[in-house]
């Protein structure tokens, strides 16, 4: 039954009316269960309530019951009195909250736990105050099609099942969204996201633990190793309205197999987002940089504070944001630099490690085959016969001519020799030079090609096909050497096209 509302609004008409508009219970949590929350998300975004109830104690127990993971998070916060359980139960909370806490809408517990979940029971209790249990079941919300959920004393039961003197526990149940349904996989995976996200509270004295293990904090700018070597700390505005701090490290060199260990891969590389000291976005780009080897130890840190989440556009997960172009061109000026120098000493030390490529079997073929390497028709050049000045108008002054660089390509005698060089990124891939009968390649390693290029250079018929088939351009550079500059200038704008 609609309920009219009194209203002081203008309306368009004297006989309209101002009605409740309820949305369909069921099909609202069904679209709410899209939001994109993944199992590990949706269990950070929980524990952001027991950081703002102040716990310095979180308990994560994760394990299977008769078919079914159940997920339980115990604090030892503030606890809740029932009203504020009643609001923490309902979509879109109406709880007052501060700048610094980690909730944004008041609907970190509703929308986070069905993501994972169907079933959510919460027991609380405050100093002094009584057990109170309370929940909601999405089963029944679609049976009835309305926004229900339960509230009352726990039972002897469940109060003594809860021996801290004030806090609260989340049990998640019904888990038909989870990610990995063997109990001890999904902790194991759980415990270290915990450790990075959570890594600044953590570090403050804050104690979780997962399965009864304890989670230790995950620095991804990893500022203890006296190696690591901190490069800018400064400050950017924000609309006018604040500061956002950045700090940019350069990561130690531990070798290939130290950097793989350390977590030092591309995947890791980029900006990491800080909102009130919870990390909300890892590992992100800003599409400032292709994420490649050579710019694996570029790690930065953003962080702001909640009071500028209007700014950042920082949506309802926590897991993006969205800031000004104005603040993105401010960051990127602070660190395309940085980055570019990054990039720099990441090619050296690749090139460092591969050390000479192997390229002998194309060398090889190529000397072998080189009678059967096509030579072009002959150039036909108008020329003046001799006693008379200037071009004949007539043409009868034909005279076929080859050449003189065919010859150098067409004999037995034939060599070919790939080197490497460092000539920038901005010089084109390769350079080619006829030496008497040896015609030299020589790959610049600076080039973006040339960085891609080296995660295959392991495999030698990958090596052999690239020194066809630039072989295959520097030769005929060397046969039509009025278009070699254009050639060379195509093939260099589509390759940095392609890749940049």
């Amino acid at each position: 039954m609609s309920t009219t509302i009194e209203s002081a609004e203008p309306r368009s008409a004297k006989s309209s009316r101002v009605l409740e508009n309820p949305p369909n219970a069921r099909r609202t949590m069904e679209a709410l269960r899209e939001l994109g929350y993944d199992s590990y998300s949706s269990i950070l975004d929980i524990l952001d309530n027991c950081i703002d109830a102040h716990a310095a104690k979180i308990d994560i127990e994760i394990g299977e019951q008769k078919g079914d993971i159940v997920i339980t998070i115990h604090d030892d916060g503030t606890g809740m009195d029932e009203e504020t359980l009643s609001e923490a139960l309902r979509l879109g909370s109406d709880t007052e909250r501060e700048a610094g806490d980690l909730g944004k809408f008041g609907m970190g517990l509703v929308t986070a736990s069905i993501g994972l979940s169907q079933s959510v029971e919460v027991l609380t209790k405050e100093v002094d105050g009584p057990a109170l249990c309370g929940g909601f079941d999405l089963e029944q919300i679609a049976a009835e099609n309305r926004f229900v959920k339960w509230i009352g004393p726990a039972t002897k039961e469940h109060a003594a099942s809860f021996p801290r003197p004030k806090g609260t526990r989340v049990r998640l149940s019904k888990t038909d969204r989870i990610s990995n349904r063997n109990a001890t996989t999904f902790a194991n995976t759980l415990r270290p996201r915990v450790g990075q996200v959570f890594r600044k509270f953590l570090k403050s004295g804050v104690t979780i633990t997962v399965n009864g293990k304890p989670v230790d904090p995950i620095d991804p700018l990893m500022l203890s190793d006296p190696k690591t070597r901190l490069v800018l700390d400064t400050e950017i505005a924000v609309d006018g309205k604040g500061s956002a701090i950045l700090r940019v490290v350069d990561l130690p060199d531990f070798g290939a197999a130290g950097n793989k260990a350390a977590g030092i891969i591309p995947q890791n590389s980029g900006f990491y987002v800080v909102r009130n000291n919870r990390e909300i976005i890892d590992a992100h780009t800003f599409d400032f940089y292709k994420k490649h080897p050579d710019f694996s130890h570029f790690r930065a840190e953003l962080s702001f504070d909640g009071l500028l989440d209007a700014h950042f556009h920082t949506d309802v997960k926590k897991m993006s944001i969205h800031p000004s172009q104005s603040f993105l061109d401010k960051l990127r000026q602070a660190t395309q630099g940085l980055i570019t120098e990054s990039g720099r000493q990441g090619r050296a030390r690749a090139n460092v490690d591969k050390g000479q490529i192997d390229h002998s079997t194309a060398e090889a073929n190529i000397t072998r085959r080189a009678p059967l390497i096509p030579k072009p028709k002959a150039l036909i050049e108008r020329r003046t016969p001799r006693g008379q000045k200037g071009t004949h108008p007539s043409g009868d002054g034909h005279k076929v001519r080859t050449p003189h660089i065919t010859n150098l390509k067409t004999v037995s005698g034939l060599k070919v020799a790939f080197n490497e060089g460092d000539y920038g990124e901005q010089s084109p891939f390769y350079l080619v030079k006829p030496e008497g009968r040896t015609i030299t390649v020589t790959y610049n390693r600076e080039h973006p090609f040339w960085r891609e290029f080296l995660e295959h250079a392991s495999d030698p018929k990958v090596v052999a096909i690239l020194d066809y088939l630039v072989f295959a351009m520097a030769n005929s550079e060397l046969l039509v050497p009025e278009q070699a500059s254009v050639v060379k200038a195509n093939v260099n704008a589509t390759l940095v096209g392609l890749l940049v």
